[in-house]
Formats: structure tokens, C-alpha cells, sequence
């Protein structure tokens, strides 16, 4: 069948994880299920970042607010509201690195959302295919989101660099990282499979730094604003591309077909 191959069972963790991991129930409805419900069934990283529970089991309601008619401007209200909220969201992040990332989740989304029509006519909600997508504890998307989860508390917390992960050992930090934008490397796919994330942060942050780092580019280093603003256009330029190259024929199917296959098998309220 289209689109799929053998290596489909480990995609979603690489894929379906980094897509639908800040999804919420108004950008579900605009991009792809408009009768989306609370039981929606669409995992994501809990944006409370200091709430014990790391990953929701369902995409929450936001709170757009609904004067605005465009989506950029609800994505930048939300972030601006929650721009001096500590724990909140992506608090290593500078305010253009977030907007640039909500503008980004948008991007993969449309065009997920495009690929979502056209897979719901071609497969069928109780296929065997429909099952393999939903088993998210066989597939990794469970695991990969607890992951995400993880390096957006603790950033460069899987980056193998002690100068970093050291601090984090005494809890959660508002730290300043600028996280590589390249995909995670293979090496720690084993290593993730076989992790137990059934602990609280404190609980576990000493195993996710020994036992899950896949040395992915960061930056710890203060940003010199003034510096940045001489190279900006050079800069963008670079981070244009990468962000380009996430978005793959791959990445873009994976979505579409898990957002099919999970949204469209329950009944929404």
C-alpha cells in the first residue's frame, strides 16, 4: 500500500512524536477532525512543564481566542500571554524561537492535514495497519514523547555534556539552551525502547542522563543579542533550511495516517 513500508513500526517515534506533541484541540479541528472532542486520543507533552504528569493522553483545549480570525495570530496571542509564565510551555526558548517553533508545528500540520483527506479514503480505521499505528507502546511514540517530553524541561539533558546535565540533577531549571534543530540520532533507539519512564522527573533524570544520550547539537552558551542581530538574515537563512528539511514526505504520511487512524476510530464528545 502507498506510503508504507517495513520500517513503519519504529516512524512514529521519530516522526509522529516531534508532529503531534504540542497539538491542541482548536489547531485539531482547523487542520484535521473539526468534531474533535475532549477523548480525542492524541498524546501530547503536557505544557505545564512543572505538573508531574509529563504526557497528556489527550490534546487539551487551549483557549484561542476566538476574535482572532487567523491562526497565526492565535498561536502569538498564546505565546505572548505565556511568555513570563515560569514552567510553562518552552521556557528555554527565547520569544522568537518560540513563535518560530508554533509557526513551524503549523506548517507540518497543514500539510499533514492535506495528506489526512486523502488517507481516510484510502484506509480503513479497523485495518490491520489502523492497529499497528494506535499501538503506541509497541511502535515508540509513547516512549519518544516521554523523551520530548524530558528535553524540553531539562534541555541538552541527553547531550552527554556534564556541564549540563550535572545542574540538572537537583530538579527542574528555567536553563537557557538553544536545542540542535537536526532529528535525534538512531543510536538511542534500543536504549529508549527498553526505558522505564514509570517514575517522577527526579526519579529518573540520573537515567535519562546516563542511559539515553544521543549527543544532538546545543547550544549552553549565553546569546549575544546585538552579535545575532548583524548575522540575523545569514542565520535565518540556515535555520530556514533545517526547518525545511524536517518536513518530509515521510514525517508528513506518518502524521496524517496516525491522526487518521486515532481520531477517527472512537467516538468524540
Amino acid at each position: 500500500s502507498s506510503g508504507i513500508n517495513a520500517e513503519w513500526p519504529l516512524r512514529p517515534g521519530k516522526h509522529v512524536s516531534h508532529a503531534v506533541h504540542s497539538l491542541t484541540i482548536e489547531d485539531i479541528k482547523m487542520y484535521f477532525n473539526k468534531h474533535v472532542g475532549e477523548n480525542n486520543g492524541i498524546p501530547v507533552v503536557n505544557p505545564m512543564l512543572r505538573d508531574p504528569q509529563r504526557v497528556l493522553a489527550n490534546a487539551p483545549v487551549m483557549g484561542y481566542d476566538d476574535e482572532f480570525v487567523t491562526d497565526g495570530m492565535k498561536h502569538f496571542d498564546v505565546i505572548m500571554l505565556g511568555v513570563n509564565m515560569k514552567g510553562w510551555h518552552l521556557t528555554a526558548f527565547e520569544l522568537l524561537e518560540r513563535l518560530s517553533h508554533v509557526y513551524h508545528m503549523s506548517e507540518i500540520w497543514a500539510f499533514a492535514g492535506k495528506k489526512y483527506k486523502k488517507v481516510a479514503k484510502r484506509v480503513e480505521v479497523d485495518s490491520e495497519l489502523c492497529d499497528c499505528v494506535r499501538d503506541i507502546d509497541s511502535n515508540g511514540l509513547s516512549k519518544y514523547l516521554q523523551l520530548t517530553a524530558f528535553q524540553i524541561r531539562y534541555p541538552g539533558i541527553t547531550s552527554g555534556n556534564t556541564t549540563v546535565t550535572d545542574a540538572y540533577l537537583g530538579g527542574f531549571l528555567d536553563y537557557h539552551i538553544s536545542y540542535g534543530l537536526e532529528e535525534r540520532p538512531k543510536n538511542i533507539v534500543k536504549s529508549l525502547m527498553s526505558f522505564d519512564f514509570s517514575g517522577t522527573d527526579e526519579e529518573l533524570i540520573e537515567d535519562v542522563v546516563n542511559n539515553l544520550v544521543d549527543e544532538a547539537g546545543f547550544e549552553a552558551e549565553e546569546h549575544d543579542i546585538y552579535e545575532e542581530m548583524k548575522h540575523s538574515r545569514e542565520h535565518w537563512e540556515w535555520c530556514k533550511e533545517e526547518l525545511k528539511g524536517l518536513l518530509t514526505p515521510q514525517l508528513v504520511y506518518d502524521t496524517a495516517l496516525f491522526m487518521h487512524c486515532q481520531l477517527n476510530v472512537q467516538k468524540q464528545f
